[in-house]
């Protein structure tokens, strides 16, 4: 069933009698006719009243008016006023005493709705954009954590056994335990000092329980070990040094062992 107000004849006196008086006065207009006082508020009392005057008993035959309520708050002069703007905007202006009734809904059904229709597609239309920046938001958001997640990797990358304990204290904070774990456990299998801490694993132990345990193994693992996991690391810049000084110093004790000899 086709509603009222997209019918082509309408059913309702009071919308066809205001769709009357627009009709009424545009032809009037384009004969160069003379209009009266509030063209379309008069033309369209009388349509449907026989009177193009507004009292007391006509305005109690206009849709959605209620005018018993409104006496004392409003004169009969205003309420014309505001037909004449509502009739004439084709219902798009609703001022005055008319804003707290029915009767632009009862006289232009279609410019309710058609708002109501456009009021929904901007609610609808924001709620998504809201939705996009929300979820743009979140995403550039777990794009930082994991570039953040990512150089807490690269950083334990540098690490020994020995410099873990640092490298916790870093990001700990920062991130949650499942967060780490998988760098760490993937981390400690360069290190054969610690193969014991498998046990640890299998007992599901906090990391931070963990890295205490490999702060004890660290003290019981001998020099050469420590040496040896020392270059497993990337960073060998620094030990290759420190290798060059040792052998420099090797080679001189050498050199004078043999200058003693040939003396």
């Amino acid at each position: 069933m086709i509603p009222d107000h997209h019918a082509l004849v309408t059913l309702n006196p009071a919308r066809q009698a205001a769709l009357q008086a627009i009709v009424d006065v545009e032809n009037r207009r384009a004969e160069a006719r003379r209009l009266s006082e509030l063209p379309h508020a008069r033309t369209f009392l009388r349509i449907p009243t026989g009177s193009s005057r507004l009292n007391s008993r006509v305005a109690h035959q206009i849709p959605g008016l209620c005018w018993e309520a409104m006496k004392g708050r409003h004169s009969l002069k205003q309420v014309e006023d505001a037909l004449e703007i509502l009739i004439a905007s084709r219902g798009e202006r609703c001022t005055g005493p008319l804003c707290d009734t029915g009767v632009q809904g009862a006289l232009f059904p279609d410019v309710k709705h058609n708002r109501a229709d456009r009021r929904a597609h901007r609610e609808k239309h924001a709620f998504t954009h809201y939705q996009r920046q929300q979820a743009r938001r979140t995403e550039q958001q777990c794009l930082q954590r994991q570039n953040l997640l990512d150089r807490a990797a690269t950083d334990l990358n540098f690490q020994s056994p020995e410099t873990v304990r640092d490298w916790y204290s870093r990001w700990g904070e920062e991130f949650d335990h499942n967060e780490l774990e998988p760098l760490f456990w993937r981390w400690k299998a360069r290190f054969s000092s610690l193969s014991e801490l498998r046990w640890l694993r299998t007992a599901n132990e906090p990391l931070w329980r963990i890295i205490l345990e490999i702060t004890f193994i660290v003290q019981d693992t001998p020099e050469h070990m420590h040496i040896a996991e020392r270059w497993m690391i990337p960073n060998k810049l620094v030990y290759l040094e420190a290798g060059r000084e040792e052998r420099t110093a090797e080679i001189r004790v050498v050199q004078g062992l043999s200058g003693e000899a040939s003396h």
